[in-house]
């Protein structure tokens, strides 16, 4: 029997397509106390960032990762799409802030959706002291989605 060239790597396509299709695939599937450990450790990391003790420009930018991908929206818009420009932003921001004088977390609600993904809403209210002296209110609603690098969770997408 005589075998084309078409034929034969017709046949060698679908068999690499099939091999190929059969890898594992990734279960994200968590117990329930699986995922209760997950959503305090987010809840957790989100307290500790929204202190006004603590909170400040390296807080902030420690907080991002630094990784392709990362994504800031806000006021009807996307205001971020690289770390290098949030980090020149953010710099420039905190030359005007003196310290966080109030920040409360009047709820918070993680979504875990693998071992090393979640994501969390957090409505807030806060006050910041300017370097002029002036107190500025802010009031917000934060979502973040969180990624696991390592032991850290850093926030990869936000709005």
């Amino acid at each position: 029997m005589k075998m084309n060239g078409f034929t034969l790597l017709t046949g060698l396509f679908l068999i690499v397509l099939i091999f190929g299709s059969c890898r594992p695939q990734v279960s994200c599937e968590l117990t329930a106390v699986e995922k209760k450990a997950v959503s305090k450790e987010v809840e957790t990391v989100v307290r500790n960032f929204l202190d006004a003790k603590t909170l400040g420009y390296q807080t902030e930018i420690g907080m991002r990762a630094n990784t392709e991908g990362y994504v800031m929206g806000g006021d009807g818009k996307i205001k971020f799409t690289n770390y290098a420009d949030l980090d020149q932003y953010l710099k420039k921001a905190f030359t005007g802030i003196q310290k966080y004088t109030e920040l409360e977390i009047l709820s918070l609600y993680p979504y875990v959706l693998c071992r090393d993904a979640a994501a969390c809403t957090t409505l807030f209210k806060g006050k910041w002291l300017t370097a002029s002296g002036d107190t500025v209110v802010s009031n917000g609603c934060w979502t973040a989605v969180f990624k696991k690098f390592g032991n850290e969770w850093k926030v990869v997408q936000e709005n």
